[in-house]
Protein backbone atom coordinates (compact mmCIF):
# COMPACT_ATOMS: atom_id res chain seq x y z
CA UNK A 1 0.00 0.00 0.00
CA UNK A 2 1.76 3.32 -0.96
CA UNK A 3 1.88 6.46 1.34
CA UNK A 4 0.82 9.70 -0.43
CA UNK A 5 2.74 12.91 0.49
CA UNK A 6 0.10 15.18 0.72
CA UNK A 7 1.96 18.28 0.58
CA UNK A 8 5.50 19.00 -0.51
CA UNK A 9 6.76 22.23 -2.41
CA UNK A 10 8.72 19.97 -4.89
CA UNK A 11 8.83 23.35 -7.40
CA UNK A 12 11.30 24.84 -4.41
CA UNK A 13 15.06 25.46 -4.88
CA UNK A 14 16.38 22.90 -2.91
CA UNK A 15 14.72 20.08 -5.39
CA UNK A 16 15.82 21.57 -8.27
CA UNK A 17 19.37 19.70 -8.03
CA UNK A 18 18.12 16.33 -8.22
CA UNK A 19 14.74 15.69 -8.05
CA UNK A 20 14.86 12.14 -9.94
CA UNK A 21 16.62 11.38 -6.99
CA UNK A 22 14.50 12.68 -4.53
CA UNK A 23 11.72 10.97 -5.82
CA UNK A 24 13.72 7.47 -6.23
CA UNK A 25 14.73 7.85 -2.15
CA UNK A 26 10.89 8.31 -1.58
CA UNK A 27 9.60 5.75 -3.87
CA UNK A 28 12.21 3.36 -1.98
CA UNK A 29 10.45 4.04 1.13
CA UNK A 30 6.61 3.07 -0.16
CA UNK A 31 6.12 6.87 -0.77
CA UNK A 32 4.72 7.13 -4.67
CA UNK A 33 2.61 9.91 -5.01
CA UNK A 34 2.89 13.64 -4.34
CA UNK A 35 0.73 16.48 -3.73
CA UNK A 36 2.47 19.45 -4.59
CA UNK A 37 0.42 23.22 -3.88
CA UNK A 38 1.63 26.41 -5.62
CA UNK A 39 1.67 29.47 -2.88
CA UNK A 40 2.00 32.57 -5.99
CA UNK A 41 0.55 32.93 -9.42
CA UNK A 42 4.16 33.19 -10.65
CA UNK A 43 4.88 29.32 -9.50
CA UNK A 44 1.94 27.96 -11.76
CA UNK A 45 3.32 26.86 -14.44
CA UNK A 46 6.46 25.14 -12.58
CA UNK A 47 4.45 23.00 -10.77
CA UNK A 48 2.20 22.13 -13.77
CA UNK A 49 5.00 21.06 -15.53
CA UNK A 50 6.03 18.82 -12.75
CA UNK A 51 2.88 16.98 -12.57
CA UNK A 52 2.90 16.73 -16.38
CA UNK A 53 6.13 15.34 -16.68
CA UNK A 54 5.72 12.60 -13.56
CA UNK A 55 2.26 11.27 -13.27
CA UNK A 56 2.80 10.50 -9.78
CA UNK A 57 3.25 14.50 -8.93
CA UNK A 58 -0.81 16.29 -8.78
CA UNK A 59 -1.01 19.29 -8.82
CA UNK A 60 -2.92 22.39 -7.17
CA UNK A 61 -3.06 26.17 -7.98
CA UNK A 62 -3.60 28.77 -4.99
CA UNK A 63 -2.30 32.35 -3.34
CA UNK A 64 -0.59 31.82 -0.45
CA UNK A 65 -1.15 34.02 2.63
CA UNK A 66 2.63 34.25 2.79
CA UNK A 67 3.36 35.37 -0.50
CA UNK A 68 1.41 38.55 -0.55
CA UNK A 69 3.68 40.68 -1.78
CA UNK A 70 3.92 38.42 -5.07
CA UNK A 71 0.18 38.81 -5.30
CA UNK A 72 -1.25 41.28 -7.75
CA UNK A 73 -4.70 42.28 -9.14
CA UNK A 74 -4.68 39.74 -12.29
CA UNK A 75 -3.76 36.84 -9.38
CA UNK A 76 -6.89 35.72 -9.55
CA UNK A 77 -8.20 35.90 -12.98
CA UNK A 78 -4.80 33.72 -13.67
CA UNK A 79 -5.88 31.21 -10.98
CA UNK A 80 -9.24 30.42 -12.09
CA UNK A 81 -8.02 30.51 -15.66
CA UNK A 82 -5.52 27.59 -14.84
CA UNK A 83 -7.46 25.90 -12.43
CA UNK A 84 -10.53 25.99 -15.72
CA UNK A 85 -7.78 24.42 -18.20
CA UNK A 86 -5.48 22.38 -16.49
CA UNK A 87 -7.91 20.52 -13.51
CA UNK A 88 -5.83 20.49 -9.99
CA UNK A 89 -6.44 18.47 -7.89
CA UNK A 90 -7.31 21.30 -5.37
CA UNK A 91 -7.17 24.59 -4.92
CA UNK A 92 -4.24 25.84 -2.92
CA UNK A 93 -2.09 26.77 -0.81
CA UNK A 94 -4.54 29.37 0.58
CA UNK A 95 -5.38 30.44 4.02
CA UNK A 96 -4.90 32.91 6.85
CA UNK A 97 -1.26 33.20 8.48
CA UNK A 98 -2.37 35.68 11.56
CA UNK A 99 0.84 34.51 13.30
CA UNK A 100 3.37 36.36 10.86
CA UNK A 101 0.94 39.17 10.08
CA UNK A 102 -0.40 41.25 13.40
CA UNK A 103 -1.46 44.51 11.32
CA UNK A 104 -4.97 44.60 11.00
CA UNK A 105 -5.07 46.35 7.40
CA UNK A 106 -2.92 43.58 6.22
CA UNK A 107 -4.84 40.34 7.79
CA UNK A 108 -7.73 42.32 6.22
CA UNK A 109 -5.92 41.27 2.82
CA UNK A 110 -5.43 37.92 3.30
CA UNK A 111 -9.00 37.58 4.45
CA UNK A 112 -10.63 38.78 1.62
CA UNK A 113 -7.90 36.91 -0.71
CA UNK A 114 -9.00 33.76 1.03
CA UNK A 115 -12.49 34.29 0.99
CA UNK A 116 -12.34 35.08 -2.61
CA UNK A 117 -10.36 31.30 -3.29
CA UNK A 118 -12.94 30.01 -0.91
CA UNK A 119 -15.25 30.70 -3.49
CA UNK A 120 -13.88 30.01 -6.49
CA UNK A 121 -12.84 26.23 -5.29
CA UNK A 122 -17.21 26.10 -4.18
CA UNK A 123 -17.87 27.45 -7.81
CA UNK A 124 -15.65 24.60 -9.40
CA UNK A 125 -16.53 21.94 -6.52
CA UNK A 126 -12.48 21.83 -5.84
CA UNK A 127 -11.34 20.91 -2.35
CA UNK A 128 -8.61 23.31 -0.70
CA UNK A 129 -4.81 22.89 0.72
CA UNK A 130 -5.63 25.20 3.96
CA UNK A 131 -2.72 27.30 5.67
CA UNK A 132 -3.91 28.08 8.48
CA UNK A 133 -1.46 29.49 11.66
CA UNK A 134 -3.51 31.61 15.01
CA UNK A 135 -6.81 31.72 12.55
CA UNK A 136 -8.69 29.47 12.73
CA UNK A 137 -11.95 30.48 14.24
CA UNK A 138 -11.66 33.35 11.03
CA UNK A 139 -11.24 30.66 8.63
CA UNK A 140 -13.83 28.33 9.85
CA UNK A 141 -16.17 31.63 9.99
CA UNK A 142 -15.32 32.12 5.76
CA UNK A 143 -16.30 28.26 5.19
CA UNK A 144 -19.43 28.91 6.95
CA UNK A 145 -20.24 32.03 5.42
CA UNK A 146 -19.61 30.47 2.02
CA UNK A 147 -21.71 27.08 3.02
CA UNK A 148 -18.44 25.34 1.72
CA UNK A 149 -19.33 22.38 0.87
CA UNK A 150 -16.01 20.49 -1.47
CA UNK A 151 -13.73 19.65 1.90
CA UNK A 152 -9.89 19.41 1.53
CA UNK A 153 -7.52 19.54 4.27
CA UNK A 154 -6.07 21.65 7.15
CA UNK A 155 -2.13 21.40 6.32
CA UNK A 156 0.07 21.30 9.08
CA UNK A 157 -3.07 21.11 11.65
CA UNK A 158 -2.17 22.48 15.25
CA UNK A 159 -5.70 23.78 16.24
CA UNK A 160 -7.60 22.01 19.11
CA UNK A 161 -9.90 19.24 19.27
CA UNK A 162 -12.75 21.56 19.09
CA UNK A 163 -11.52 23.35 15.79
CA UNK A 164 -10.78 19.64 14.64
CA UNK A 165 -14.41 18.41 15.03
CA UNK A 166 -15.94 21.70 12.99
CA UNK A 167 -13.14 21.27 10.12
CA UNK A 168 -14.27 17.26 10.02
CA UNK A 169 -17.66 17.18 10.54
CA UNK A 170 -19.42 20.53 9.19
CA UNK A 171 -17.12 20.75 6.52
CA UNK A 172 -15.81 17.34 5.27
CA UNK A 173 -11.85 18.32 5.67
CA UNK A 174 -9.04 15.92 6.66
CA UNK A 175 -5.98 17.10 8.64
CA UNK A 176 -3.03 16.97 8.09
CA UNK A 177 0.26 15.89 10.32
CA UNK A 178 3.74 15.98 9.58
CA UNK A 179 7.32 16.24 11.55
CA UNK A 180 5.90 18.39 13.92
CA UNK A 181 4.53 15.08 15.82
CA UNK A 182 8.37 13.22 15.43
CA UNK A 183 8.83 15.64 18.33
CA UNK A 184 7.79 14.43 22.07
CA UNK A 185 7.11 17.77 22.96
CA UNK A 186 4.47 18.14 20.82
CA UNK A 187 1.91 16.95 23.25
CA UNK A 188 -0.96 18.25 21.83
CA UNK A 189 -0.58 17.16 18.65
CA UNK A 190 0.24 13.66 19.30
CA UNK A 191 -3.02 13.79 21.41
CA UNK A 192 -4.61 14.88 18.51
CA UNK A 193 -3.01 11.99 16.09
CA UNK A 194 -4.48 9.71 19.05
CA UNK A 195 -7.80 10.50 19.56
CA UNK A 196 -8.82 11.73 16.44
CA UNK A 197 -10.73 9.26 14.03
CA UNK A 198 -8.42 7.51 11.76
CA UNK A 199 -10.63 8.59 8.92
CA UNK A 200 -10.13 12.30 9.66
CA UNK A 201 -5.79 11.79 9.17
CA UNK A 202 -3.52 12.22 6.12
CA UNK A 203 0.06 12.40 6.36
CA UNK A 204 2.18 15.29 4.72
CA UNK A 205 5.58 16.34 4.64
CA UNK A 206 5.53 20.18 3.70
CA UNK A 207 9.11 19.38 2.28
CA UNK A 208 11.43 21.16 2.12
CA UNK A 209 10.28 22.80 5.55
CA UNK A 210 8.87 21.44 8.85
CA UNK A 211 12.18 19.60 9.70
CA UNK A 212 11.31 16.18 11.99
CA UNK A 213 13.20 15.58 14.75
CA UNK A 214 16.66 14.24 14.94
CA UNK A 215 16.28 14.65 11.06
CA UNK A 216 20.26 14.26 9.41
CA UNK A 217 19.05 15.82 5.92
CA UNK A 218 19.63 19.35 5.10
CA UNK A 219 15.90 20.05 4.43
CA UNK A 220 13.36 17.89 4.78
CA UNK A 221 11.84 15.55 1.97
CA UNK A 222 9.08 13.28 0.77
CA UNK A 223 10.82 9.93 2.01
CA UNK A 224 9.87 11.05 5.54
CA UNK A 225 6.28 10.18 4.96
CA UNK A 226 7.46 6.85 6.01
CA UNK A 227 9.46 8.01 9.28
CA UNK A 228 5.94 10.18 10.00
CA UNK A 229 4.11 7.25 9.68
CA UNK A 230 5.84 5.14 11.95
CA UNK A 231 5.24 7.59 14.49
CA UNK A 232 1.53 7.68 13.74
CA UNK A 233 1.69 3.35 14.24
CA UNK A 234 3.39 3.96 17.85
CA UNK A 235 0.73 6.48 19.05
CA UNK A 236 -2.30 4.18 17.19
CA UNK A 237 -3.79 1.27 18.63
CA UNK A 238 -4.73 0.20 15.07
CA UNK A 239 -2.12 -2.33 12.79
CA UNK A 240 0.22 -0.18 10.89
CA UNK A 241 -1.33 -1.97 7.69
CA UNK A 242 -4.68 -0.93 8.50
CA UNK A 243 -3.70 2.79 9.45
CA UNK A 244 -1.44 2.74 6.53
CA UNK A 245 -4.11 1.78 4.06
CA UNK A 246 -6.91 4.18 5.63
CA UNK A 247 -4.09 7.26 5.42
CA UNK A 248 -4.17 6.19 1.64
CA UNK A 249 -7.89 6.32 1.45
CA UNK A 250 -8.37 8.94 3.32
CA UNK A 251 -5.83 11.82 1.05
CA UNK A 252 -7.45 9.84 -2.27
CA UNK A 253 -10.83 10.14 -1.45
CA UNK A 254 -10.40 14.08 -0.10
CA UNK A 255 -8.14 15.08 -3.54
CA UNK A 256 -9.86 12.50 -6.32
CA UNK A 257 -6.84 11.40 -6.69
CA UNK A 258 -6.96 8.07 -9.36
Amino acid sequence: MPFIDSHCHLDFAEFSADLSAILGAANRLGVMEFVVPSVSADNFATVLRLSKQNPTIHHAFGLHPCFMSEHCASSLTTLEQYSVKHLPCAIGEIGLDFFIEKDPLARERQLVLFEAQIQLAQQLNLPVLLHVRKAHDQVLAVLKKVKFSSGGIVHAFNGSMQQAQRYTQEFDFKLGFGGAITHTRATKLRALVTELPLTDLVLETDAPDMPLANMSQAFNQPENIWHIAQVVFELRTESAAVIEKQLEINTRNCLSLA
